[in-house]
């Protein structure tokens, strides 16, 4: 059997800071997925242009908002990509940036 995608604890204390409102946390969770989508494209564009740095930011910025919404694996794979970032090289990016793809598309 496979682990969740979304860690329950996670999503407990969503629910929990929330005051147990699921319609404020379905808002938080379409926020999140609208800016997903937008990150993940800065760091395509990042990755084919071959520019280190500029992965950083979305790296960052998606590490961050997916921890919150308790998806631990791909905000590790952002976290490294982010730290491989600011070496300012980045070993097979495009290879990276397509598996942040997939963890998120999985999620």
């Amino acid at each position: 059997m496979s682990e969740p995608v979304l860690d329950p604890a996670a999503f407990a204390h969503l629910l929990e800071i929330t005051g147990d409102d699921l319609e404020f946390v379905d808002e938080l969770v379409d926020t999140y997925l609208e800016d997903a989508v937008s990150q993940l494209e800065m760091m395509r564009s990042a990755a084919d242009a071959g520019d280190a740095g500029a992965i950083v930011r979305p790296a960052h910025s998606l590490k961050s908002k997916r921890a919150n919404v308790g998806a631990s694996d791909l905000a590790e794979a952002c976290r490294s990509l982010e730290a491989a970032g600011r070496t300012g090289v980045v070993p097979d990016p495009a290879e990276r940036v397509s598996a942040c793809d997939r963890l998120f598309a999985d999620a």
